[in-house]
């Protein structure tokens, strides 16, 4: 996958291994905000076989319009998993999600509103991009879930985590966050390490498969787009 011109944390998940299936290339990516890609990034995003993106934020999140998808083909399309008005949510993780010890009261509060962008994702078809705003926690765990239930490892999530944890990681050393800085070594793989004891712990509690048949998802179609034969 090229890079896409402004875009940061980006990159298609083909080769990911899901139990005995590999993704394939250029079905299903993952990213940071799509309002940081310049009109040259929609076209390359495009060219790599984007189609739709799936933003998980809430819209008041973004801070300037989307702008180039429409010319380039993708379709933008919102689908906030999280209320920021809510009173526990605004107690447990303001200023947001930043961890993934908070991934299960997350999915208390919001499981409903997860599930059903794990569903929007399973039978959206090839040339889908998951985002969020640094393209960590809430993507990660939305594309977490669905590669659990489809049969993947553990370890293969957490080298997903460790892989955008990292890569946000460098923007942050040039860009002005309002609540994150950069973290230099040792820090930064001690902030890694606390990740995947958290994540480890997460998936190894909770029956991703269960939890979204419980919420009436059906993972099945995403096989017959996602995997190589």
């Amino acid at each position: 996958m090229r890079q896409w011109a402004g875009a940061f944390n980006a990159r298609d998940l083909a080769g990911t291994p899901v139990g005995d299936a590999t993704i394939r290339r250029g079905v299903l990516f993952r990213s940071g905000k799509p309002e940081a890609w310049l009109p040259q990034g929609w076209q390359d995003a495009a060219a790599d076989g984007a189609r739709r993106v799936i933003d998980l934020r809430d819209p008041r999140e973004l801070r300037e319009p989307i702008s180039g998808a429409e010319a380039a083909g993708v379709r933008y399309e919102s689908m906030p998993i999280e209320d920021p008005d809510d009173s526990e949510f605004r107690e447990l993780m303001v200023p947001y999600m930043m961890h993934p010890d908070q991934y299960r009261d997350y999915l208390r509060l919001f499981g409903d509103r997860v599930a059903a962008a794990v569903a929007r994702i399973a039978n959206a078809g090839p040339g889908t991009v998951v985002c969020c705003s640094a393209g960590r926690d809430r993507t990660g765990l939305v594309t977490g879930l669905l590669l659990r239930a489809l049969g993947a490892s553990p370890a293969t999530l957490l080298a997903a985590d460790e892989l955008a944890t990292r890569t946000i990681n460098e923007r942050h050393r040039v860009s002005n966050h309002p609540y994150e800085s950069f973290r230099p070594e040792p820090a930064l793989s001690e902030w890694v390490a606390s990740r995947a004891t958290a994540l480890e712990q997460f998936y190894g509690e909770l029956d991703a498969a269960a939890f979204l048949r419980e919420h009436g998802v059906v993972v099945e179609p995403a096989r017959e787009w996602l995997f190589d034969e």
